[in-house]
């Protein structure tokens, strides 16, 4: 039940900790995440010997503050890949072409979310959401129709 969940609790972070590392490296190979980046999208408490050691043995306990930052990126990459649900390589390449929408004034949304921490990372999940209509429910997951972005929402196929 999402009511008793809580990233808070130390239980529940060694619980969803190995989930979100494995999911959090994979993304780093589909967006082709240097270092740097990655580091930059975990924030200040990760240092490289951290990022190689979840690489080996992606058994470590997230803090609150990781946890977050990887779940906004998975609702990133998910709400891509609904919009691009025919053509992912798109989904994967929007990270980096310049958007000249109000969010992110010609920046990236790489570069926003590195240059914004977490309130980058709820700003371009919250843009993408809004592309998408919100977030999925279940009968949205198995529909086999993708939902359709708007021009102005830089998101159109």
């Amino acid at each position: 039940m999402l009511a008793n969940l809580s990233i808070n609790d130390t239980s529940e972070r060694r619980r969803l900790s190995p989930a979100a590392i494995r999911g959090f490296l994979q993304l780093a190979r589909v967006w082709d995440l240097t270092v740097e980046e990655q580091l930059d999208l975990l924030g200040a408490s990760i240092g490289r010997s951290t990022l190689r050691n979840w690489a080996a043995e992606p058994r470590a306990v997230l803090s609150t503050d990781q946890l977050m930052r990887v779940s906004y990126l998975l609702g990133i990459y998910e709400g891509l890949q609904r919009i691009w649900r025919r053509a992912p390589h798109e989904a994967d390449a929007w990270m980096r072409r310049p958007n000249p929408d109000a969010p992110f004034r010609g920046a990236t949304p790489l570069d926003s979310i590195r240059a914004g921490g977490i309130p980058g990372l709820a700003m371009v999940r919250a843009y993408v959401e809004g592309a998408t209509g919100g977030p999925p429910s279940r009968s949205d997951m198995r529909r086999d129709d993708a939902p359709a972005a708007t021009a102005t929402t830089g998101l159109a196929e």
